[in-house]
């Protein structure tokens, strides 16, 4: 590591090391809030909570209020006095929304040996936890002032962020670097590339008529739906990582009624532009069809994640990460996930990007998510040491 970064290394281990029991104490508080999305009042409070440790550290921070009652928390602390000449521009991804409804029965933190267990703990809370963590451990040694932070931290990450996407675009447009804290990798590792994240919510309009009486009179929308369904399928090329899955199907009042209409809820996950490009392309083509005579198609949705392909950016700024952590005996693997997350949009603009910078676990979006405990600190130490040796270098590696 570069000099100056190391002659602050044993401060901020030191630091983040003595604080751990306060930091998981930050977790608890966060993942017993339920933040869901059927709990406006819960996410606000942990938008509170982590507003407070914002102003505790020097940053302006305001609430931004979109339709669906979201509001979302945008903060920002520039470089200050002597250091504000060459300091980076440092972007901090996170959200605080879970996939966890109020009435989830999953709702509060569990220690579990070296495991602590519970909603959003790993997705992601603890990367929140981990994030502010490391700002205190620069505050601590007089850093703090030599980066431009902004964080931008929302409430609807979960559902493709569709009233907040515009803020985390327009935040990442004059930034050097972009650290996104989801959870990190069960083997330890950040993400490198993510898949296109795409939702589709496919109607099919018939018409009613007695299956017995008067069933030629009828336009059966589930056997159209059903044809829809195989023509999402057969759009799939895994080969190219395009996967498409038709996760819900709804139709139908009763057996002796010919349905008017049916229902499909679709996932796609694409790697490339391209892909983007075919499969929006097809599927407004089939929105057009009629799949079963007198049948309309109605489609509702679209890619809503851009596909993070892996660059050179992107690429550099973990390799500098993976160095600073050879450097402290930690091992950092970089994977690509089928996953999406915020770091779609920055990647997608050309911005150096990590994500998956949160605790080490497993398990999101299930009732086993968990985190490694050790790896809070663990995570946090990472952040500030290749902050400090990104500001001496430059981002130029060294060996």
């Amino acid at each position: 590591m570069p000099v100056a970064a190391t002659s602050h290394a044993a401060r901020v281990i030191a630091l983040l090391e003595a604080r751990e029991g306060a930091y998981l104490r930050r977790l608890r508080d966060l993942v017993d809030t339920n933040s869901g999305l059927d709990n406006p009042a819960g996410r606000l409070a942990c938008l509170k909570q982590l507003e407070r440790v914002y102003k505790m550290l020097g940053f302006a921070t305001r609430r931004v209020e979109r339709p669906g009652m979201m509001v979302h928390l945008v903060a920002h602390r520039p470089a200050r006095g002597v250091m504000a000449e060459g300091a980076p521009k440092v972007l901090l991804l996170g959200h605080f929304d879970t996939v966890y409804d109020s009435t989830s029965g999953f709702l509060s933190l569990q220690q579990e040996g070296d495991w602590l267990h519970g909603p959003g703990v790993g997705d992601m809370k603890g990367g929140l936890v981990v994030a502010q963590a490391a700002l205190e451990a620069l505050q601590h040694v007089g850093q703090l002032d030599a980066f431009d932070f902004v964080a931008v931290h929302n409430a609807d990450e979960e559902v493709q962020s569709p009233t907040s996407r515009d803020l985390v675009e327009a935040a990442a447009a004059d930034r050097d670097l972009v650290l996104d804290f989801e959870i990190g990798r069960k083997t330890g590792g950040v993400v490198r590339s993510r898949a296109g994240v795409g939702r589709y919510f496919v109607t099919v309009h018939g018409r009613a008529a007695h299956a017995g009486m008067d069933h030629a009179a009828g336009v059966n929308a589930i056997v159209g739906l059903a044809k829809l369904v195989l023509a999402f399928d057969a759009l799939q090329d895994p080969a190219l990582g395009t996967t498409i899955n038709v996760g819900v199907v709804r139709g139908g009042v009763k057996r002796n009624v010919v349905p008017d209409e049916a229902r499909a809820e679709v996932d796609v996950r694409v790697r490339s532009l391209a892909e983007v490009a075919r499969i929006e392309a097809a599927v407004a083509e089939l929105a057009r069809s009629e799949p079963v005579p007198g049948a309309r198609v109605e489609v509702v949705g679209g890619i809503g994640r851009p596909p993070w392909v892996r660059n050179a950016a992107c690429d550099g700024l973990i390799a500098h990460f993976q160095q600073v952590a050879a450097a402290h005996g930690i091992a950092l693997p970089a994977e690509d996930t089928g996953g999406g997350s915020d770091a779609n949009f920055t990647a997608a603009l050309g911005v150096a990007t990590i994500d998956g910078l949160g605790p080490v676990g497993t398990g999101p979006h299930t009732h086993d998510e968990r985190i490694r405990t050790h790896t809070v600190v663990e995570r946090a130490k990472l952040v500030a040491l290749a902050l400090l040796a990104w500001r001496e270098t430059g981002g130029v590696a060294t060996n």
